[in-house]
């Protein structure tokens, strides 16, 4: 115990947890970077690492997790429009509106280049403050 005596002690303090809202705009802006990853390349997946029962018992494997598309076509003519989600709903920038109408597959990325600077700047804040507040929260097993 005299090696221990030489040393100060003090509380364990708390991991600085970010600023709520900061999270749920990084949150944002990461699905919104996967939307462009998709836009480019039609194969986008993200990869998973999951525990799969195998034959020498638990193994650890890569799979491939779909992103689905936040934007269909709209009318005959070839325009689309995107829909911003924030969990499983989209957002609602004006009552009855969820959509943004973007046009030709060209404007596709520049406009979630726009919605990503939106973002950052706080725009959605509020929006994405009360669609954060009434998420359904899914109960776990105990």
């Amino acid at each position: 115990m005299a090696v221990l005596k030489s040393l100060s002690f003090a509380p364990l303090p708390k991991l600085s947890s970010t600023d709520p809202t900061v999270h749920r705009r990084n949150k944002l802006i990461t699905r919104l970077n996967q939307q462009i990853a998709l836009a480019q390349d039609p194969n986008f997946a993200l990869t998973r690492q999951k525990w799969v029962e195998g034959d020498n018992g638990k193994e650890l494997r890569e799979t491939k997790k779909r992103v689905r598309p936040w934007w269909r076509v709209a009318d005959a003519s070839g325009n689309l429009v995107l829909s911003i989600r924030y969990g499983a709903k989209p957002i609602s920038f004006e009552k009855g509106k969820e959509a943004i109408v973007v046009g030709k597959r060209e404007q596709l990325i520049p406009t979630i280049e726009t919605v990503i600077a939106a973002v950052e700047a706080g725009e959605l804040d509020q929006v994405l403050g009360v669609m954060s507040k009434t998420a359904v929260q899914i109960p776990r097993k105990k």
